[in-house]
């Protein structure tokens, strides 16, 4: 059982690490030509006003649907859905990876402290037969399996918010997006310099930005390219993220589907869940 547990840590850890990556809208390809192709012009009042209209109004809700697609070094090609909550911290996420080094369909779901993975089959075929793994936010060497914590924290609105922090935000002009008239804008922010600056509105805002551009950092992401599709009444409909991360470029898409509606997630079985907290501590005290 020792040596089954090890190997199963290894799995999880690696099967943490996709669903990790996949709801990352935050790690995305540097170096777009289109993205620097009017980064000489200075942004018009009037596109700044419009962007930060947009990033405003969703900074200040406490819950997003969304679809995810696009490709992760690693992964492959990536696709899901999501439902998070601020306030209380939840979030049900679904995705699929195909074409890496991980396959197959996995599931999140963050609860308070707690973060549940579920791998379906290849879960159960390695946990003694469970489909979910445990693991709580707050236990040391939490981010050893597969940066579960910056998963949890994933926040579409702040990761949107950056692109009113770019010097060379511009419109690029009218697209329809599933059906809806939305106006397209672009930008490039340099990571490095989003810590230094200083004016941004109020402290949870600030907050929850520190969180994002610390997750960028990590990823060794040096320039983010943002592109946001703005629809009736200043609501975001779409935004795309690409940058050059330290395992490679990546290029995912976010598409807002609902916002502020509550979000329920309940917690996987009991009896169909192991909780790696509790038997890492078994282990310990069996000296193993």
């Amino acid at each position: 059982m020792a040596q089954r547990f090890r190997i199963s840590s290894r799995v999880a850890g690696a099967l943490l690490t996709a669903a990790a990556l996949c709801g990352t809208a935050a790690c995305s390809a540097d170096g777009p030509s289109d993205a620097r192709s009017a980064a000489s012009q200075r942004p018009d009042a009037a596109t700044v006003a419009a962007v930060r209209r947009a990033v405003d109004k969703d900074a200040a809700l406490n819950s997003l649907s969304y679809r995810v697609s696009g490709k992760v070094p690693g992964q492959g090609t990536v696709e899901g859905k999501a439902s998070s909550s601020l306030r209380p911290r939840a979030v049900d996420m679904r995705m699929t990876a195909s074409g890496g080094l991980k396959e197959g369909e996995f599931s999140v779901r963050l609860l308070g402290d707690a973060v549940y993975l579920g791998g379906g089959g290849q879960a159960a075929a390695l946990l003694d037969g469970k489909h979910w793994l445990k693991l709580a936010m707050a236990d040391a060497g939490a981010d050893a399996f597969g940066g579960m914590q910056r998963q949890a924290d994933q926040d579409p609105a702040a990761q949107a918010s950056l692109l009113r922090r770019a010097d060379d935000v511009r419109k690029v002009g009218e697209e329809t997006v599933d059906g809806v008239r939305t106006t397209r804008y672009a930008g490039v922010v340099d990571v490095a310099e989003l810590p230094e600056e200083r004016g941004v509105a109020g402290p949870p805002a600030a907050g929850r930005r520190a969180k994002v551009i610390e997750q960028y950092q990590q990823l060794g992401v040096g320039k983010l390219h943002l592109d946001l599709w703005v629809g009736p009444g200043d609501r975001t409909v779409q935004f795309r993220e690409r940058a050059k991360a330290a395992q490679g470029p990546l290029d995912v898409t976010i598409r807002i589907l609902d916002r502020g509606k509550p979000v329920t997630v309940q917690a996987p079985p009991a009896a169909d869940t192991m909780d790696l907290g509790r038997k890492l501590k078994e282990r310990g005290r069996q000296g193993a």
